[in-house]
């Protein structure tokens, strides 16, 4: 398939092993996290979640008044070394009994700011790598099916080691795949030539510029806008129905919610790596059409799933849902790339950040007062239908450009 011909690139190959160990090891961190939190406040673990994007959010605003001073390897390699290390001292919390509410914000929101470091600068990596258009594309897809692939392998050997493994070591498991994310990210392109910066700004106006230079290369776009909106309200349903929503909704309706959860994350996987396999062979040509689909897809896939009481149901339900992130990301990365300049790329994937990690704050500020007022099952259906909405008015945005073409740009 022309989407792994990425590989046959050595640094390539040695960086996507590295993200796909790590992504698989967030799985277990993301479950740890919100389990270990419900187990001290209930209902109310939508907080920890809340400050962990609140501090992603916040990384992702200002962190490049900083990392876009240093060489992209070297923030990704110290972002996953200090991970790893604030992974284990959460473990050895666990073993030793001392595991606390506040330790568990504190360094929950710690590993969140190095996320928000990383991130970015594996986006700015991917187009000095792979120089040419088409093997940029399947590179993408294949970066953007990391993710993915973790939520078919994260899951599936949760429920494996689900009842022998304390939920503590888990993150042991997590700090262990940052560790070999750090010697990938150094075998394949801590030795390559930096990638040239352009450096317009200096004192104040270099802060000001690090903070808003996403914003003044997406303003004049506005399928870009579209998307960052459609990522802000796909957001808020991703953690309000299935991070966090689904996992308390199970823990009430079902006799194994960890496992049901785990199958239900793993059929996700399945739907989106497949959808991205797919998607990766072919070219966006009309990105906004993609981000519609995946808007009205995952509404839908959204508002069903706390309906579906079968197990197997769950889980088709969810596979569908899934399809919605290919079509996204592959069309928002092909917006980015081919609608800013090079040096600009890192502050876009930062705005995207942004209107990623807003979403999940908000989600997770107001999923505790919804769920208690509206009941978790209605809730998620509500952020279901508001998805589903966002995509019809997409919709109505295209129709109103093909109607007044003298102001339109192409989509």
């Amino acid at each position: 398939m022309f989407v792994l011909k990425p590989l046959a690139q050595r640094s390539i190959s040695l960086l996507w092993a590295g993200q796909v160990l790590a992504a698989t090891g967030s799985e277990f961190y993301m479950v740890a996290v919100v389990w270990i939190a419900a187990d001290f406040i209930g209902r109310d673990a939508g907080y920890v979640s809340a400050l962990q994007s609140g501090a992603l959010l916040f990384g992702s605003l200002f962190g490049g008044i900083l990392t876009d001073r240093w060489r992209h390897s070297t923030t990704m390699i110290s972002a996953d070394v200090l991970r790893a290390l604030l992974l284990l001292v959460l473990s050895v919390a666990g073993l030793m009994h001392f595991m606390s509410l506040p330790l568990l914000m504190v360094l929950a929101g710690c590993i969140a700011l190095l996320t928000a470091a990383f991130d970015p600068s594996l986006q700015a990596t991917l187009p000095t790598i792979a120089i040419d258009p088409d093997i940029r594309h399947a590179t993408n897809g294949l970066f953007d099916a990391t993710r993915r692939m973790a939520r078919i392998l994260g899951p599936s050997m949760i429920a494996l080691v689900n009842g022998f493994l304390p939920k503590s070591q888990f993150f042991t498991v997590t700090a262990a795949t940052f560790l070999l994310s750090a010697l990938a990210v150094w075998m394949a392109v801590a030795k390559l030539p930096s990638a040239p910066r352009r450096r317009e700004f200096s004192g104040t106006a270099a802060v000001i510029d690090g903070v808003l230079g996403g914003w003044r290369m997406a303003r004049g776009h506005a399928a870009i806008l579209y998307g960052l909106f459609t990522n802000l309200m796909g957001n808020i349903a991703w953690a309000m129905g299935i991070l966090l929503g689904m996992i308390l909704h199970l823990r009430e309706t079902s006799a194994d919610p960890l496992t049901d959860y785990s199958l239900m994350m793993m059929a996700y996987g399945v739907g989106n790596v497949t959808t991205n396999l797919i998607l990766s062979n072919i070219k966006p040509r009309r990105p906004v059409l993609w981000i519609i689909a995946a808007k009205l897809i995952f509404g839908a896939g959204v508002f069903l799933l706390p309906l579906m009481h079968d197990r197997i149901w769950l889980m088709l339900v969810a596979s569908l849902a899934a399809i919605n992130g290919p079509f996204e990301n592959l069309a928002m990365l092909h917006l980015m790339q081919t609608r800013s300049e090079p040096h600009r790329l890192a502050q876009m994937y930062r705005l995207l950040m942004c209107a990623i990690f807003l979403g999940l704050f908000l989600a997770y500020l107001m999923s505790p007062s919804l769920f208690a007022w509206f009941g978790i099952g209605p809730s998620i259906i509500g952020a279901g239908a508001a998805v589903f909405v966002a995509g019809l008015n997409g919709i109505g945005l295209l129709a109103w450009r093909q109607s007044h073409p003298v102001d339109a740009k192409p989509a």
